[in-house]
């Protein structure tokens, strides 16, 4: 849309920077600069307006498609979140653990619930936004995302949440490993002295979550245990869902004798 001077209207201007932003998954206003040509000033003018208007999140100064304009795998969250919760609360029971149900927007982590195991637990909160590599509860999703995803989110600014953090390299292994065994465990990537456990729940050949414990290096020390727990209560999950496989995750060797 332009005025009769051939102007961008001012509509027009937040249309393209949120379509800018929507595809390319995420970036941040250098790149919306120099991708539209668009003045500084109005760029950073309406990515406040976008983030305000709740189209666009920032995770660590990368701009994002909010869960407003999320991708298929965060569709029906409302409803996982109902179908979750008694799973989640059998989880937090066994395990004494902080639990947490997280989601994949794009290239960041969603949390939809979680239920805290005692004090001194961390873990995330409903709606809070992290990057796809922050701990264990999210890293499963960036595992199995699609090979695009993964590799844009390598490609990209990794925020060094602690010393623990890994760069680019070493979580790429990280995500093979992860991809292999069906689980990953996290020591200090977002908080100094938390473990977290994180298991990816799928219907079929799709991701449709994360499960994870979370709890103070001390308390979370039998991994088996902790994945055992997960993988049965991503089971139960996925039993509950209407006209779903009655399994979460099975061993790639397991796969071959069954295949």
């Amino acid at each position: 849309m332009r005025t009769e001077k051939g102007e961008l209207t001012s509509l027009d201007r937040g249309l393209r920077i949120l379509s800018f932003i929507q595809d390319h998954g995420q970036t941040d206003a250098a790149g919306i600069i120099a991708g539209l040509g668009l003045p500084s000033s109005t760029v950073y003018r309406y990515v406040r307006l976008l983030k305000e208007a709740g189209f666009v999140i920032d995770v660590n100064g990368q701009l994002l498609p909010s869960r407003r304009l999320a991708d298929p795998s965060a569709a029906g969250s409302a409803h996982l979140v109902d179908l979750a919760r008694p799973v989640l609360a059998r989880l937090r029971e066994r395990s004494g653990l902080s639990v947490a149900l997280t989601v994949r927007v794009h290239t960041a982590a969603l949390c939809l619930d979680t239920l805290h195991g005692g004090p001194g637990h961390v873990a995330y909160h409903p709606g809070e936004v992290l990057a796809l590599y922050a701990g264990a509860s999210a890293t499963p999703l960036l595992a199995m995302a699609p090979a695009s995803v993964r590799e844009q989110v390598l490609a990209g600014r990794l925020h060094r949440f602690t010393a623990a953090t890994p760069d680019a390299e070493p979580l790429r292994a990280e995500l093979a490993t992860v991809r292999r065994r069906g689980y990953h465990v996290s020591q200090g990537w977002l908080t100094p002295g938390m473990t977290a456990v994180g298991v990816p729940v799928l219907v079929g050949s799709a991701c449709l979550c994360a499960l994870s414990l979370v709890g103070p290096d001390r308390e979370l020390t039998e991994v088996a245990e902790a994945v055992a727990l997960l993988r049965d209560a991503a089971g139960e999950l996925v039993a509950r869902l209407p006209r779903s496989p009655a399994i979460a995750w099975t061993p790639p060797e397991e796969r071959g004798a069954h295949g």
